[in-house]
């Protein structure tokens, strides 16, 4: 079985993005299906929690140069398969430059999250200093096709997005979309990563890279939609 959470294609690589409707999506999964042997993987349930310093610095840089920002983040998977029991998030910090996108993940147990984002240097070197606050939730259902290390084909739906407090954020319950509650704006397109190694896609997935920067962001989205953020007198959500 892949681990697709740990492989390669997490830690390194290139990406690009689409926006589609459902029928397109479809479509798309059906192919992808058959990459698979006619299998159709079952969807998980992802609550993800965007961090950032006071003036929201992240969020800033994501939005005026989204070709080379730096995201923090925790993610809580639904079903947890490598749990072994434990609530626990893994604590992320994904930097994309110029189309290369590279990940730092740590899995932390609930209960130790707090004190790993006030002083993060040991696991994770780019979060030292601290003063990392939780500023949006996004809530949203994957599905993941893998037919191979080198390239992986994510699939969101039913994207929500969502303020967050920090008792939520820290606590040591598991983060779900019903602690959470109703999400204050949503996405009602599907938003399709293709994420590979730079070798040579098949050639039917190669042709839907549209070229050029990412076109969507959930963190730069969110904080658009949610918190009404403003960059350069435009709102990029």
């Amino acid at each position: 079985m892949l681990s697709f959470a740990e492989g390669e294609v997490t830690r390194l690589r290139r990406e690009f993005k689409l926006v589609m409707e459902e029928h397109a999506a479809l479509a798309l999964c059906a192919r992808l299906s058959r990459e698979l042997g006619g299998h159709a993987p079952s969807p998980t349930r992802i609550v993800s929690v965007y961090f950032d310093r006071p003036g929201c610095p992240l969020a800033v840089r994501a939005l005026r140069s989204p070709e080379d920002c730096l995201k923090v983040r925790t993610k809580e998977y639904l079903p947890d398969l490598g749990s072994g029991g434990v609530e626990r998030v893994v604590l992320e910090v994904k930097r994309e430059r110029h189309g290369l996108t590279q990940k730092r993940r740590v899995w932390v147990p609930r209960s130790d999250l707090g004190r790993v984002l006030r002083g993060g240097a040991r696991l994770l070197p780019l979060i030292t200093g601290g003063s990392l606050l939780p500023v949006l939730a996004v809530t949203y259902q994957r599905h993941i096709f893998q037919a191979s290390q080198d390239w992986r084909v994510t699939v969101d739906r039913d994207i929500g997005y969502h303020r967050i407090a920090p008792e939520l954020a820290l606590s040591q319950l598991a983060l779900t979309a019903e602690r959470l509650g109703p999400p204050l704006a949503v996405e009602r397109r599907v938003v399709v990563e293709v994420k590979h190694l730079g070798l040579e896609l098949p050639d039917w997935l190669a042709s839907l890279n549209p070229g050029g920067a990412t076109s969507y962001s959930k963190f730069a989205e969110g904080m658009a939609k949610v918190h009404a953020f403003v960059v350069d007198g435009v709102a990029r959500g």
